[in-house]
């Protein structure tokens, strides 16, 4: 009795191997350049030229330039995820105000050694952010969340807002600050900015009612 053997559908293994190898490069690539020149150096012939892949393969790898760069912005965000991550268990401090500006600190120094790749987080865009981005988002905040969590005088249910707002508040200061947007406000004014806010908005809270 002879045995027949089915076809399995999909590329052989080393075809595979070998786009999945491919694609990881233009991502490297696609970082390396945002890295070095932001947004603006993001092209599919720099990216074809950095990963020595044709230009035709980044659109067959990806639907447009704009996913690539979701997925070298993924990179990215998972090492801001861990820089602040690492900074709040490192955080001498105990006091939410300081747990906070240690947060703070973290993030305006990845900002400054990361500037361009940084910046490219926050570019419009016209998709919505994968899964993978979403929950790296979500990694951040429920960072700021488990501090702003040890006010007493903080109602559990809004601690999500708070965070946002808290977060949205800081990022501007420093997104400003270190792109030239806040006029005559310089970046060596943003760590004194900073811990305003965050002790103002501590002391609201710490206050009793």
């Amino acid at each position: 009795m002879s045995i027949v053997h089915k076809k399995t559908r999909g590329r052989p293994p080393k075809e595979e191997a070998a786009r999945i190898a491919s694609r990881q490069a233009m991502i490297e690539a696609a970082l390396d350049l945002l890295r070095e020149g932001g947004s603006a150096a993001l092209t599919a012939r720099a990216v074809s030229e950095r990963s020595g892949a044709a230009i035709g393969s980044v659109y067959g790898a990806f639907d447009n330039l704009e996913t690539l760069k979701f997925e070298a912005n993924a990179v990215t965000m998972r090492l801001l995820r861990d820089h602040l991550s690492g900074a709040l268990a490192a955080c001498p401090a105990t006091g939410a105000a300081e747990r906070l500006l240690c947060l703070a600190d973290a993030y305006l120094g990845f900002a400054r050694a990361h500037h361009h790749a940084w910046a490219a987080l926050f570019d419009r865009r016209s998709i919505e952010a994968p899964p993978a981005i979403a929950a790296d988002i979500a990694a951040l905040f429920a960072l700021i969340e488990s501090v702003l969590a040890e006010l007493p005088g903080v109602e559990p249910a809004s601690i999500p807002v708070l965070a946002k707002a808290l977060w949205s508040s800081v990022h501007g200061m420093v997104y400003l600050g270190e792109t030239g947007g806040l006029g005559p406000v310089g970046p060596q004014d943003i760590p004194a900015m900073v811990e305003t806010l965050v002790r103002a908005t501590v002391r609201g809270f710490e206050r009793p009612a």
